[in-house]
């Protein structure tokens, strides 16, 4: 029998974790996505890195899918060769993680991502990335050094996308964490939201019928102290619930 509340799965990371002198390969997400997914109605499972096949069914079981943050994706997957300023990957990760999103989309599972999760959601789609962006093209470092529950920049909101129309904002303060960012946006995304420097930090589906939202902030972070960021992940989970 279903639930009444949507189930939302989790994407996660392995974290080698030391344990009695013997490491242990561990399933990790931040925990904060667990205490969003509560706060907005829906039941968090946490969704381990795995295969594409397990891929197919993670989307049979859950309601929407948040992509998580987390590791920089392969430039593999956008036909690119790695530069000195990438920084960790995963493999298995990424693996898993691009095909989930496509099988996501071929089902209209609602999906949100945040920082890494907004990349790949739009690698997956067919975009590409900027491998780092702390060079002379950015106007200002996207790596804030305070923590992540304060914001550290303005971003503009497009007056015509279908994330103003639903918050009725036109701007917003958010936090940055994150040296790489969208390049090629992929051809069923449009930009909902933009830094000052030009940089993309949110994107939406063009198909308005289907919920995909992409930030490369972290409203997860925000949201206890800022209505328009507890208001966007709301949408988000009011969208899960479409299907209960």
């Amino acid at each position: 029998m279903k639930m009444n509340k949507p189930i939302i799965g989790i994407t996660s990371t392995i974290l080698d974790i030391e344990i009695k002198g013997e490491v242990n390969p561990s399933v990790q997400t931040n925990h904060q996505y667990v205490k969003t997914v509560i706060e907005i109605g829906g039941i968090p499972i946490v969704l381990p890195v795995a295969n594409e096949e397990i891929a197919k069914e993670y989307v049979n079981i859950c309601d929407g899918i948040i992509f998580a943050s987390g590791e920089d994706i392969n430039p593999s997957n956008y036909n690119e060769s790695p530069l000195e300023e990438l920084q960790k990957t995963n493999i298995a990760r990424d693996e898993m993680e691009l095909p989930l999103v496509r099988y996501a989309v071929e089902k209209r599972i609602p999906i949100l991502g945040t920082c890494r999760g907004l990349g790949v959601i739009n690698v997956a789609l067919g975009g590409s990335m900027k491998q780092n962006i702390e060079t002379k093209e950015s106007a200002f470092s996207h790596n804030q050094k305070t923590s992540r529950k304060l914001p550290s920049h303005k971003i503009s909101i497009s007056e015509d996308c279908h994330l103003n129309q639903l918050l009725g904002v036109n701007d917003a303060m958010v936090n940055s964490k994150h040296h790489q960012a969208i390049d090629e946006l992929a051809d069923s995304l449009r930009v909902a939201a933009t830094a000052e420097d030009g940089t993309i930090e949110a994107v939406e589906a063009r198909d308005k019928n289907q919920f995909i939202l992409g930030l490369q902030f972290h409203p997860e972070e925000l949201y206890a102290a800022d209505t328009d960021m507890l208001n966007l992940l709301e949408l988000f989970g009011k969208a899960c619930s479409k299907g209960n």
